[in-house]
């Protein structure tokens, strides 16, 4: 039951972090189709938006799965990856830089998060 409250949970922040980065956020800013490119002002934009993202993404897979907080942040980042990865083999012909700040941006950050949750729950024992 552990190992499927984990995976739920990494699976939960990846799809949220997401779903709030290219749904929401792309919809909001009027960038329907992020595969037609933008300017680098931009870009930058989604960076920092991608940041906060991943990090309530991470956030929310070590909340859902206490005992296990540092694997559910780092799956989160795991399965934003592999998502990040599969949509950039799978759009051939187009501007990538919508899923590269995905892979190089919002992963890591989760990633960290979760590495930061073991160091606060080593800090508090």
């Amino acid at each position: 039951m552990r190992l499927f409250r984990a995976t739920f949970a990494a699976f939960a922040g990846a799809f949220l972090a997401l779903a709030l980065y290219l749904a929401w956020f792309f919809q909001i800013t009027h960038h329907d189709t992020p595969w037609d490119g933008a300017p680098v002002s931009f870009i930058a934009l989604t960076c920092v938006v991608a940041a906060v993202f991943g990090l309530l993404g991470g956030w929310v897979a070590a909340r859902l799965s206490p005992e296990t907080q540092r694997g559910s942040a780092e799956g989160a980042a795991g399965f934003m990856a592999l998502a990040a990865l599969f949509a950039e083999t799978h759009t051939p012909g187009q501007h990538h830089y919508a899923q590269m700040v995905a892979l190089l941006v919002m992963a890591p950050v989760a990633f960290f998060f979760g590495r930061l949750c073991e160091q606060r729950a080593t800090a508090r024992n």
